[in-house]
C-alpha cells in the first residue's frame, strides 16, 4: 500500500514539473561557515579513557573515538560549512549531519515565493540534528550516541539558513 502510495506521489510531482530555462546569471552558490554547539553529555576525559581501555570492545571504543574527535574539532573552534545553490527560483540548501524533517518545513517558510529543497548528510560527524523540543521529548535520535550537538542548534541553524535564503 505504501509503495503504491509513494509511486502515485511521484507521478503526479512528475506531471507537475514546471521546467524553467536557467541562465549563467541565475546560479550561484554561497556557503557560511558555522560552530555546531556540542552535545553537553560529552565529557573529554571519560571519552579518552574509554578509547584507551583495551577491557572495551571495539564498538565502545570506536564510538568514544568519534564522539572525541567531533567534541575535539568543537573545542578548536573549527566550522561547518553550510550552503546554497541558487538556481533561478529554486534554492538548495546544503546542511550537515542527519536532519529533521522539521529544519526542511521551516527553510521554506521566509521564501514561499521561492521553491526551497534541502540536502543534508554533508558532514555526518554531528550525527542526528534535531529540533530543540525533539532534544527535551526524548527518542534515540536525540539519545547520547546518535545526536552529539546540544538543543540550542537549531537557533544556530535557522539563523544561517535565513542568512542564505535573505540572498
Amino acid at each position: 500500500m505504501l509503495a503504491g502510495r509513494v509511486a502515485t506521489g511521484m507521478a503526479k510531482a512528475w506531471a507537475n514539473t514546471v521546467k524553467s530555462p536557467i541562465r549563467a546569471v541565475d546560479l550561484s552558490w554561497e556557503s557560511l561557515p558555522v560552530a555546531l554547539p556540542p552535545a553537553p553529555h560529552l565529557d573529554e576525559t571519560r571519552l579518552v579513557a574509554v578509547v584507551n581501555d583495551a577491557s572495551k570492545s571495539v564498538r565502545e571504543r570506536s564510538e568514544a573515538a568519534s564522539e572525541l574527535t567531533w567534541l575535539q574539532r568543537c573545542h578548536a573552534g573549527e566550522t561547518i560549512d553550510v550552503s546554497c545553490l541558487r538556481l533561478g527560483k529554486a534554492r538548495v540548501l546544503h546542511l550537515p549531519g542527519e536532519l529533521f524533517v522539521e529544519y526542511q518545513l521551516a527553510a521554506q517558510r521566509p521564501r514561499p515565493d521561492l521553491f526551497v529543497a534541502m540536502a543534508a548528510y554533508g558532514d555526518y560527524a554531528p550525527g542526528y540534528i534535531g529540533t530543540e523540543v525533539a532534544y527535551s521529548q526524548g527518542g534515540y535520535e536525540t539519545g547520547p550516541h546518535d545526536s552529539l550537538v546540544a538543543p540550542n542548534v537549531e537557533r544556530t541553524l535557522m539563523d544561517v539558513i535565513e542568512r542564505l535564503l535573505r540572498k
